[in-house]
């Protein structure tokens, strides 16, 4: 709901300061300029979900997103970085799309489950990707013949960029303790499993 709240209102935004740019705008202006806002974040926001499925689809290797990829680690002064911009305050407002694979990231129902807790991380590292790769690749609705004009793309995609690197930010600052979890689990079942 929040991210609908932020989308709409940036959207009214983008459209009120494109018209006050106008010398003396009418009412049919104003309109070209919401539709033009309007289709340029629905084009966005159809963009995002193409990337995302075109990364998921996409026959990379499994290697690159695993629990134990260095590509992935989060150090103290990352978690750190996102103490200090309040992320324990707006993270719950960022929605979770688990829905589109499967796998629910806001419940944590297997905690001791090694298999569990590496597809956890599996995902987490699929979503920074793709989320990162939303926030870059979005800029490319300028090239959009109904969104072309650059005092609607660019605010479109810089909105579009906030909303996308706002999951990053969580899924990398839950992967630090989930690994050491994840890791904790391994040790366990090895040990467990060790006949002297």
């Amino acid at each position: 709901m929040f991210y609908i709240f932020i989308i709409v209102s940036a959207m009214a935004l983008i459209t009120l300061i494109n018209s006050l740019l106008l010398a003396d705008p009418s009412l049919s202006q104003v309109a070209n300029l919401a539709l033009s806002t309007l289709l340029g974040t629905i084009s966005v926001i159809a963009w995002d979900g193409i990337v995302a499925l075109l990364i998921r689809r996409l026959p990379l290797p499994a290697r690159w997103f695993a629990p134990d990829s260095k590509s992935f680690f989060v150090g103290k002064r990352e978690r750190s970085f996102y103490r200090k911009i309040g992320i324990n305050v707006w993270k719950d407002y960022v929605p979770e799309l688990g829905c589109f694979t499967g796998f629910h990231k806001s419940e944590f129902s297997s905690p001791n489950d090694p298999a569990y807790l590496a597809r956890f991380l599996m995902e987490s590292n699929y979503g920074v990707v793709i989320h990162l790769a939303n926030a870059l690749l979005g800029y490319l609705i300028v090239l959009l013949p109904w969104c072309s004009s650059p005092t609607i793309a660019y605010p479109i995609a810089l909105v579009n960029m906030i909303l996308s690197l706002l999951p990053v930010a969580v899924l990398r600052f839950n992967t630090a303790p989930l690994r050491n979890i994840y890791l904790r689990s391994l040790q366990k079942v090895s040990s467990d499993n060790f006949i002297p």
